[in-house]
């Protein structure tokens, strides 16, 4: 049997906040092993999606699929356990535990050891400064740090689709790079990434496909590259 050619498969997906309608038949593809940029304006509905995705926030109507199976509604812990993990925005590591505990908080619907000894030492490898800090508590790490945490935590699930929302949020520039090329080696080792990023030039240029999402609704979908070049998309969300 052929794997699925997508990772996930959202058809006419609405969420909405009582009266607010935050997503309104949101359809998009994932495509396996590939990176997936989200684009759109402050209150789109980005995170939304990603929060629906993961199980924190229940569909009001539509269909989420992950390698063809459905997931909507699902409870948080058992889509971590369908293989997608999210590292939402602003971080939100738990600061009064330490590094090292965060990290194990990221396997914690995992019971084989061995397994979750590797992937610890994988994502030290990765971030090789979250090794020199395993015993620092989290909230005394830099913004910077403290991203490449809420990134490695949300790794230690095994994910086979991991979504980021917003990984560049109020950090400098040479730190922002260092983080990109991060979620490039994540994706060369197989992960498919679903990215969520203001930076709307550096997530296209490190992913095949680009969504734009506007007030709830999906308005283009299109080839990153294409994205890049188009006029309407540079004005909005590239400086012009």
């Amino acid at each position: 049997m052929n794997a699925p050619a997508n990772a996930l498969e959202i058809r006419d997906l609405c969420v909405s906040y009582g009266p607010i309608h935050a997503l309104r038949g949101v359809s998009i593809d994932v495509p396996d092993k590939q990176i997936t940029a989200l684009l759109g304006a402050n209150g789109a509905g980005k995170t939304s999606l990603l929060r629906t995705i993961s199980g924190l926030i229940q569909p009001k109507s539509g269909s989420i699929k992950v390698y063809g199976e459905e997931i909507a509604g699902r409870e948080a812990h058992v889509i971590v356990g369908k293989g997608i993990s999210q590292s939402p925005e602003g971080r939100q590591v738990f600061p009064n535990l330490s590094v090292r505990e965060n990290l194990q908080l990221g396997a914690y619907t995992r019971s084989d050891k061995a397994g979750i000894a590797q992937d610890m030492e994988r994502v030290l490898t990765i971030w090789p400064r979250l090794r020199e800090r395993l015993k620092q508590m989290s909230g005394t790490l830099s913004g910077g740090e403290q991203q490449m945490l809420a990134m490695a935590r949300a790794m230690m699930a095994r994910p086979r689709v991991l979504l980021l929302d917003e990984p560049s949020l109020g950090l400098a520039p040479v730190i922002v790079a260092g983080i990109f090329e991060t979620i490039k080696e994540i994706h060369r080792e197989g992960t498919t990434v679903l990215l969520v990023e203001q930076n709307a030039h550096l997530a296209l240029r490190i992913a095949s496909i680009g969504y734009v999402l506007e007030t709830g609704t999906i308005q283009k979908c299109a080839p990153a590259a294409e994205l890049l070049d188009d006029d309407a998309i540079r004005a909005a969300y590239l400086g012009g």
